[in-house]
């Protein structure tokens, strides 16, 4: 799901970069520790893609979160997908 870095994307992305630094972790550390390419990092980062389930569950256990930040993220990605999914189905019906 690419595009524009907006809203719920741009505030997922935000939080995870925050998080991977408050880690002290370069993107090529996560990378290594989650099996997720750098490229695919960078793009989380910056809002432009949507993490899929599979893939937060890679970062919150990589990192170790608590389950209220492991919640946050969730509840950021699944507000992504829905706005996506509208934006999509709107798109189709013009």
């Amino acid at each position: 799901m690419g595009g524009a870095a907006t809203g719920d994307g741009a505030t997922l992305g935000a939080l995870l970069r925050s998080i991977r630094l408050d880690r002290g972790m370069t993107q090529e550390q996560l990378g290594e520790a989650t099996g997720l390419s750098v490229r695919s990092i960078r793009d989380l980062e910056r809002g432009v893609s949507c993490p899929r389930v599979s893939t937060l569950r890679l970062l919150t256990q990589a990192w170790s979160l608590p389950d209220v930040q492991v919640a946050e993220l969730h509840r950021l990605a699944r507000s992504r997908r829905d706005r996506t999914r509208r934006l999509l189905r709107r798109a189709a019906v013009e």
